[in-house]
């Protein structure tokens, strides 16, 4: 199609004309009467927020955390490095928290050797070989009798040393052993000997004595750990995996069950002077749902911490502890909880009526004269009335009132924050 000039005027005219008319549309949209314009100009209405009085009990609660664990201890020490070896390394951590140690338990693996739990009273204190002789043979020898009937002679002999091999078998690794090299002699009337002197390729002939080497089972003294009982629980693994093993590599627990606490100053006071009359509850935790069986509080000189910007060495400070009573054998699954499971312990302070009239303490303001004071919105919206009240419990941003001049009750319209025009 051939465009002509009449044509190209045409567009313009309604290219302008559409211009226009948007242009005019937007100026419409804009214009306000001058009754709307005061109207959008004028101050705020006063606005109030209430809330309604609830009609509830209250009750000031404190709750802190106590912790579970065994009344014995006993820490394992790191190993020393075995032979040729210049820095023992945590090759395998083979246990954890909670998991029970009994006769033949490996606790660590340093370097490729094993830690090896039994029973018995005296750390060892040196590498045992057959034929070894003493009262820590004994000791090996009872603890290996409560697995395999072990004879205890107070002599290494070759049933300790089979036992012993079962016990490395049983736990995935070879028994060690030591070389040695003895002294043989062999019949001098024998065939061919004419007692003469003699050198053969250089080596001189003393009269047929020979040396052999000797293999004999060992246990060294870095891959036994003696507890003085059994089973014992895993409360704390300190080694840390291909990490150098040194000072304690884990903490061992035995003995009863015990619920601890670290109370801090305000816990700490409410106890000690509520005493016997505390009531206690046990929240969140292993323990939920038993009733409290009385409580003991020590106070103990602690290490503080360490500040870490001046690295100033850390103070012993006194620190409140919390011991609780409670039935380890009501606790369900008590054989599968491990030292260091925490559980919550909730502290009644107080409680109100089962009807006691609750604000919010936001509500609460107070007069020239001091007294405290909350303000009812009326249902009409507009009418406000003070009453003066007492308070007399507070907890987590609420209160219980009781009123001293005029009437309250549940569901009234409490104000809680207001804004006029001047401060709008």
């Amino acid at each position: 199609m051939r465009l002509t000039k009449s044509h190209v005027v045409s567009g313009v005219l309604a290219v302008a004309l559409l211009g226009a008319t948007a242009t005019a549309w937007y100026f419409a949209a804009q214009a306000r009467t001058p009754a709307q314009r005061a109207e959008e100009t004028a101050e705020p209405d006063d606005s109030v927020i209430t809330v309604s009085v609830d009609q509830e009990q209250l009750i000031d609660t404190l709750e802190f955390e106590a912790v579970l664990d065994r009344t014995g201890d006993f820490e394992v020490p790191a190993p020393t490095a075995p032979e040729g070896i210049e820095t023992a390394l945590a090759s395998k951590i083979p246990v954890e928290v909670g998991d029970e140690v009994k006769a033949g338990t490996v606790l660590l693996e340093v370097s490729g050797r094993p830690m090896i739990a039994l029973e018995g009273d005296v750390p060892a204190y040196r590498d045992l070989q057959e034929g070894d002789t003493g009262p820590d043979v004994e000791q090996l020898q009872l603890a290996l009798q409560q697995i395999y009937g072990t004879p205890k002679t107070g002599t290494f002999d070759s049933r300790t040393a089979s036992d012993l091999k079962k016990l490395y078998d049983h736990a995935g690794y070879d028994h060690a052993t030591t070389s040695e090299e003895v002294a043989t002699e062999e019949d001098d009337t024998a065939e061919g000997d004419t007692g003469d002197e003699n050198t053969e390729g250089g080596e001189e002939n003393t009269g047929g004595a020979q040396t052999e080497t000797v293999e004999r089972v060992a246990l060294p003294a870095s891959e036994v750990v003696f507890l003085p009982e059994l089973p014992m629980q895993v409360s704390k693994v300190n080694a840390k995996q291909s990490a150098p093993v040194e000072g304690t590599v884990l903490v061992l627990a035995s003995g009863d069950w015990k619920l601890e606490a670290e109370l801090d100053e305000e816990v700490g006071s409410e106890l000690s002077k509520l005493g016997d009359e505390a009531e206690l509850e046990y929240g969140d935790g292993p323990l939920e749902g038993q009733e409290v069986g009385g409580f003991e509080l020590e106070t103990r000189e602690v290490e503080g911490e360490t500040d870490q910007w001046s690295e100033e060495e850390a103070q012993t400070v006194e620190k409140t502890f919390a011991i609780f009573a409670f039935d380890a054998e009501a606790v369900e699954g008590i054989e599968d909880l491990a030292p260091g499971e925490e559980q919550e312990v909730t502290l009644v302070r107080a409680r109100s009526a089962e009807d006691a009239l609750i604000v919010p303490l936001s509500a609460l303001w107070t007069d020239s004269e001091g007294r405290t004071m909350i303000t009812v919105l009326e249902e009409d919206g507009t009418t406000e009335r003070h009453i003066e009240v007492d308070v007399s419990l507070r907890h987590e941003g609420r209160g219980v009132v009781v009123p001293v001049e005029g009437e309250l009750a549940a569901g009234d319209e409490v104000v809680i924050a207001w804004r006029d025009r001047g401060n709008g």
